[in-house]
């Protein structure tokens, strides 16, 4: 009866640990990675005062990652991957920063700012299926930036662009 007693305890507390791995694991991946160094699309630099503005990055949409479902605020929407599509370096800011997509479908915007604060959008006002995020005196600092699409795995070809300038818009 010992042995039995033993080897049900370890059997236990086996498969314990591999619950409680398996749970660690969705949990650490269930967030967006930020602050890192890298980026689907690539990491830019950007002084205030650019030229040309708006800056243009080609990307392209999509993930596997539901950004409603992460408790980033309720405008966060659509599919995206962990590492961000863009890391934006921003140096010596303006008193405004915006950033929109043009692209042939339906995207959203989903931006962690330098000060650690999400900022979402799915459709900008009179923009059709485009989605801005606009930042009035944002901060010096690494901005974290995913265009997500409205499917899990749906890939939607566009550019991003980053711009000091009111005027400029989806």
């Amino acid at each position: 009866m010992k042995k039995i007693g033993k080897l049900h305890m370890a059997l236990a507390l086996a498969a314990g640990l591999v619950v409680i791995g398996v749970h660690g694991e969705s949990v650490a991946q269930s967030g967006l990675s930020i602050g890192g160094s890298s980026a689907n699309f690539g990491s830019h630099n950007i002084r205030g005062g650019f030229t040309p503005d708006p800056k243009e990055i080609s990307v392209v949409s999509g993930g596997n990652l539901n950004a409603s479902t992460m408790g980033y605020g309720s405008d966060c929407t659509g599919y995206l991957t962990r590492q961000p599509d863009i890391i934006v370096n921003y140096t010596n800011p303006a008193d405004f920063l915006r950033f929109f997509v043009r692209a042939s479908g339906d995207t959203t915007l989903v931006i962690n700012d330098a000060r650690g604060r999400w900022h979402c959008n799915d459709d900008a006002p009179g923009a059709g299926t485009n989605p801005m995020v606009s930042i009035s005196n944002p901060a010096r600092g690494q901005y974290d930036v995913w265009i997500g699409s409205y499917q899990s795995g749906e890939q939607i070809r566009g550019k991003l662009y980053v711009t000091e300038l009111r005027s400029e818009s989806p």
